[in-house]
């Protein structure tokens, strides 16, 4: 038996189906990641697009069978779309990057209420545009690594317990984790740990200001925390979002 329900929703991808029908991946807020058909979609009479474009935040009406792998949408309203991060090539590029993250790594059917949030927030911030979008992005990376059971620790050394500070000559192995100088020899190098991307991941992971880090060590802490992602996380091949809005 169908049960009628009433949920938010970010709009992570969608294909066409037919002449009027699209096929959605949602990420629900009540009922985590899941697959549905839209029937008889049309352009909004606001000029803001297709109501289920990524990333559009939506109030959704779906008729949910559990027995089903695609549910059906009954009814889509847009509670915020996002116009600058569409007009923005690198808002574009960052905000896909959060839906990829999220329609590869959410297991299907399995609400998280923080991530919910978290994802509706960085969208809101991109769409701001306050702060340099990479940051913004590395803030939600980090955030959601945590969420998903794969928290990045880098305030102790993996091996003997100390506290680590910027000055040390650090690493990281993705198996066992930060490295201080002296325990750093003992493990394989998985990658090296300069002081500005210690200081910049700190930053990122404990929500503080950055003040212009550099292009340089935003693409690295991004390497860093994607090869981290393939590491722990079977079957995940990095952003392709990355590949592709250069």
């Amino acid at each position: 038996m169908s049960e009628i329900n009433k949920t938010e929703a970010v709009v992570l991808s969608k294909i066409d189906f037919g002449d009027t029908s699209n096929i959605i991946s949602i990420f629900t807020k009540d009922f985590g990641k899941i697959s549905a058909i839209i029937k008889g979609v049309k352009k909004n009479r606001n000029g803001k697009g297709g109501i289920i474009d990524p990333p559009n935040y939506l109030q959704i009406i779906f008729y949910n069978k559990s027995s089903r792998d695609v549910q059906l949408i009954t009814g889509a309203e847009i509670v915020a779309h996002y116009p600058k991060i569409k007009q923005d090539l690198e808002k574009l590029k960052f905000s896909y990057a959060v839906l990829e993250l999220l329609k590869k790594i959410m297991p299907e059917h399995e609400p998280n209420h923080k991530i919910f949030r978290g994802t509706v927030r960085v969208m809101e911030l991109l769409e701001k545009g306050e702060e340099a979008s990479a940051q913004i992005f590395g803030r939600f990376y980090m955030f959601f690594l945590k969420e998903s059971g794969y928290e990045i620790q880098i305030d102790k050394c993996s091996s003997c317990g100390k506290v680590i500070k910027s000055s040390d000559n650090l690493s990281y192995n993705f198996e066992s984790g930060i490295l201080c100088g002296d325990c750093g020899q003992g493990y394989p190098q998985s990658f090296v740990i300069s002081m500005e991307l210690f200081n910049y991941l700190k930053s990122l992971k404990t929500n503080q200001k950055i003040n212009n880090p550099g292009k340089n060590v935003t693409d690295l802490s991004l390497l860093f925390m994607e090869k981290f992602t393939k590491y722990h996380i079977p079957g995940f091949q990095g952003i392709q979002t990355f590949q592709i809005l250069r």
